[in-house]
């Protein structure tokens, strides 16, 4: 990580498109209460993909963008993707693929801008440690439970193990400046996808079982505080 702020840097424009998806953003919370329609397609993903341009904007302004950096930006763009996948309900798996691809880039990047640091050490690998035991045996093991569908349960069980490790990488480069950042959306990742997943237990009403506000803010969390960590990476 430079942690250097580069003059070049066009600042006001990469704060325009934080504050548009902001806004963006809680439009898309209400919209996701509704049945989906055009608006919900542009407002869902119009939020990952504004984060996607501010990063690689900010990115690309310095002489050498960090590999931690570019990780981060291809993260945000399979999110973009998986978003727009699972608003088709009968593309719910592949949503799934582009996100796990999403995380693995994620948890790269995080372990290239700690290896970069030189692997600062910190109490946030520990805290990472301990959330992702007490998620795993009280909530997340509720929600693999009551996933019907074997094959399902098996998909569930890996995508939350990945994400995981996601929260794991991200304690790991905690002590590095925005690293509590990263910490903040890897948690918050996971409480989304718990939360979607336990809708989709519950619920065959696919408005029901879809995203939902909750589903949505802890999900936009998640990518804010992920692309303010890439933003220093």
């Amino acid at each position: 990580m430079t942690g250097v702020v580069v003059d070049a840097a066009p600042a006001w424009g990469v704060w325009t498109l934080l504050a548009l998806a902001a806004v963006v953003a809680v439009a898309d919370w209400y919209l996701s209460t509704k049945p989906t329609t055009w608006l919900r397609w542009m407002s869902k993903g119009s939020v990952p993909a504004l984060l996607v341009v501010a990063v690689a904007l900010y990115s690309v302004s310095g002489n050498k963008p960090s590999w931690a950096a570019v990780a981060a930006t291809g993260a945000l763009a399979l999110c973009l993707l998986g978003d727009l996948l699972l608003l088709d309900d009968k593309r719910f798996v592949s949503g799934g693929v582009a996100f796990a691809a999403a995380h693995v880039l994620f948890i790269g990047a995080l372990l290239l801008d700690a290896y970069g640091e030189g692997w600062p050490s910190g109490v946030g690998v520990f805290v990472a440690l301990g959330i992702v035991a007490l998620g795993s045996v009280t909530w997340a093991r509720r929600v693999i439970t009551a996933t019907s569908e074997p094959g399902m349960k098996v998909m569930t069980g890996g995508y939350l193990a990945l994400l995981s490790l996601v929260i794991i990488a991200a304690g790991i480069d905690s002590a590095a400046p925005g690293g509590w950042l990263a910490l903040a959306g890897a948690v918050s990742f996971y409480v989304s996808d718990l939360l979607l997943t336990s809708r989709r237990a519950r619920a065959l009403d696919p408005v029901v079982a879809g995203d939902g506000p909750w589903v949505m803010v802890t999900y936009h969390l998640a990518l804010f505080c992920l692309a303010g960590w890439a933003l220093l990476a």
